[in-house]
């Protein structure tokens, strides 16, 4: 019998991600966020923190380039996904206040 060691956590949260974003990475880029925002979950955790790649090298993409309808959809996928969530990322407030608000939105 062999013996086998546990998996730590970061390869456990390694793993997570992997899953989490293959089951996800369509709908982001369907929604219209370059995939810079989710390569890794460092940058994903960037971008729920700060509406754009703050410690990261980018092309300077954020969260104030996508369009009213990008938006929306991008509230609804962060409710889904985090709106249970005790701790809701600052992005999903943000969203919120764009799709919400008359005064959200982007004016062109």
């Amino acid at each position: 019998m062999a013996f086998r060691r546990s998996k730590s956590d970061n390869n456990r949260r390694s793993q997570s991600w992997c899953v989490w974003i293959d089951h996800h990475r369509s709908e982001l880029a369907a929604i219209g966020l370059p995939a810079e925002v989710y390569l890794d979950e460092a940058r994903w955790h960037d971008f729920l923190e700060n509406g754009h790649l703050h410690g990261h090298k980018s092309t300077g993409f954020g969260f104030g380039d996508l369009s009213p309808g990008q938006i929306g959809a991008l509230h609804r996928f962060l409710v889904r996904e985090y709106g249970a969530n005790g701790a809701v990322p600052p992005l999903l407030r943000w969203a919120r206040y764009r799709v919400e608000s008359p005064f959200g939105h982007k004016r062109n």
